[in-house]
């Protein structure tokens, strides 16, 4: 028995950063969030994760793959079809594929995780990752409407585009469809999560503080994440009320229902946590007005959001960032800012300090404190 890795150019010369083979390939994007959902739908990188008796461990053949696809009994199973999907995944990197030869002579093609691919195996308790409701979120038909009309957001930078397309802002019509409203929570819920992480490898801002507001936090994700690094400190989750009807309990935690353009509670320290960019420079000000007015002294307020370099940039990091700020586009006056625009906006809501602290994750999210 032998295994042998199989690259991507099975031995010929492939000219991968030709411009012409580039612009194809973007110009075939919607494929990729199709075929991750369908193999998240299929639990393909669960079956992986799993392993193989058969083959002591981390690979999986096809016929393995195939014989454990969440399918009726009655149903047809194409597995040429699924080898076809499993080759366009390890096209991508998500997957591994090595060459297996067999006994009697013959060979076939084993099936790992990559790196990258282990974010899309559900959690323990068998919840969906970040990795696989996100692809389900960006490909709904909601979003689908609004992409199709994407140029209008330039030919008119007044409009809110997603309630031009679908008759009401973004959070208005999630509201309305339970199972929508559902998936965008979980999603966010998750990737909420999943910045704290991050957050909290890099940043030791919460120590030494006993109080926290975190203003639209959602359903208190983050704070969960806090208090289980920083158990002695009281924390607030503010939001709207029809979002902490719905948060989860937790000791330490409250959940308190409001307007945070009207008013924000009370707090030795305000978190502002992935929020700004739905907003335009005005409405930010407008919040940190609110946030500097409940700032108890000597406190301070903490940003925490996307931050855009100041140049265009052709990493992976400016990919992301420019994904995201295209997707605030379509909802009006939101954007994703550098930290030389989120300064402006911290003096202009009347803060006498500014102080960039650090960034996370690959250097897509920045950390920054308001002083009054």
């Amino acid at each position: 028995m032998s295994f042998t890795q199989i690259h991507q150019n099975n031995g010929h010369k492939v000219q991968d950063q030709d411009p012409c083979l580039q612009a194809l390939i973007l110009t075939c994007g919607h494929t990729y969030p199709a075929v991750i959902n369908a193999a998240t739908d299929l639990n393909i990188f669960d079956i992986i994760a799993k392993g193989s008796p058969k083959n002591g461990g981390a690979l999986v053949s096809l016929s393995e793959i195939a014989s454990q696809l969440p399918v009726d009994p009655s149903s047809k199973v194409s597995t040429s079809k699924l080898d076809r999907m499993l080759r366009f995944l390890v096209s991508f990197s998500l997957l591994t594929c090595s060459a297996h030869s067999n006994e009697d002579g013959t060979t076939e093609k084993l099936y790992g995780l990559s790196p990258t691919g282990k974010y899309f195996v559900k959690k323990q308790d068998g919840s969906p990752t970040w990795a696989s409701l996100f692809p389900k979120l960006s490909y709904h038909p909601y979003m689908a409407r609004v992409w199709l009309n994407c140029k209008e957001a330039v030919l008119d930078g007044g409009v809110d585009l997603f309630k031009k397309v679908n008759g009401q802002r973004m959070y208005e019509y999630v509201e309305k469809d339970l199972e929508l409203k559902n998936l965008f929570q979980a999603t966010m819920a998750e990737i909420s999560a999943l910045h704290m992480e991050k957050i909290l490898e890099v940043y030791q801002g919460f120590e030494g503080i006993s109080q926290l507001v975190d203003v639209a936090g959602g359903i208190g994700q983050s704070l969960i994440k806090i208090i289980s690094k920083y158990p002695s400190l009281q924390v607030i989750n503010f939001d709207l009320p029809r979002v902490v009807q719905d948060a989860p309990q937790f000791p330490g935690l409250t959940h308190i229902g409001g307007d945070m353009f009207k008013s924000v509670p009370e707090g030795e320290a305000i978190m502002i946590k992935g929020t700004t960019h739905n907003w335009s420079d005005e409405k930010c000000v407008e919040l940190f007005n609110k946030c500097r007015e409940a700032l108890k002294e000597g406190g301070k307020v903490i940003i925490i959001d996307l931050m855009m370099p100041e140049d265009p940039e052709i990493t992976n990091s400016a990919k992301y960032l420019g994904i995201f700020d295209c997707v605030m586009l379509l909802q009006g006056g939101g954007r994703e800012r550098t930290e030389n625009e989120f300064e402006i906006l911290c003096k202009r809501a009347g803060f006498s300090g500014f102080k960039f602290v650090c960034r996370a994750l690959s250097n897509i999210l920045g950390v920054m404190e308001f002083y009054k």
